[in-house]
């Protein structure tokens, strides 16, 4: 992953250029905003933006959301993002975004990545305050067991997204094939 399309916080932040709407397949609207410097946040809930008028969410953006709801695997590494968050934080995104498609890792296992081992609450605390869902596969993280786990955006969104990337469950645990621990 390129270092320079995350950044830990900094006082003289780019402020918000743009904010909209897209429309998600089987999901239903995803609310964008960005930054000169790329996608500062995706979420399931509307944004309240006072500074602008909603507007048409960038191809830069839009593109590779619509492939991804299309079924197409999409590592979305070509999405300009404007990160935000403490260099923990950090870390662990940039992690979430080696997870391939169709794969998923244990809060421990993305631990163990990032060289932080005994940090799994940690992992799920960012993963919880990931501003960026979804491009930043938060989702792909599930519990020691196998089971989902929590998932800011609800277990529903959670396991539809990953059942839309080919994971296949029983009873609500993640079935062998598409688990690696590290």
């Amino acid at each position: 992953m390129n270092a320079e399309r995350t950044t830990a916080q900094e006082p003289h932040q780019t402020p918000v250029t743009g904010w909209g709407a897209f429309e998600a397949k089987g999901l239903g609207t995803l609310w964008l905003a960005w930054t000169e410097a790329g996608l500062l946040r995706l979420s399931f809930e509307r944004l309240d933006r006072e500074l602008a008028d909603e507007e048409a969410v960038p191809a830069v953006y839009a593109e590779p959301l619509r492939r991804y709801f299309d079924g197409e695997p999409e590592d979305f590494a070509n999405v300009p993002l404007d990160l935000r968050g403490t260099e923990f934080q950090l870390r662990v995104w940039n992690a979430l975004r080696e997870i391939p498609w169709g794969q998923v890792r244990t809060y421990g296992g993305v631990a163990q990545e990032i060289r932080s081992p005994r940090a799994m609450r940690a992992v799920g605390q960012a993963n919880h305050v990931n501003p960026i869902p979804v491009i930043v596969p938060c989702h792909r993280v599930v519990e020691a067991g196998h089971h989902l786990g929590g998932y800011g955006g609800g277990l529903e969104r959670k396991q539809l997204l990953l059942e839309l990337e080919g994971v296949r469950f029983h009873e609500g645990v993640v079935q062998p094939g598409q688990m690696e621990l590290f």
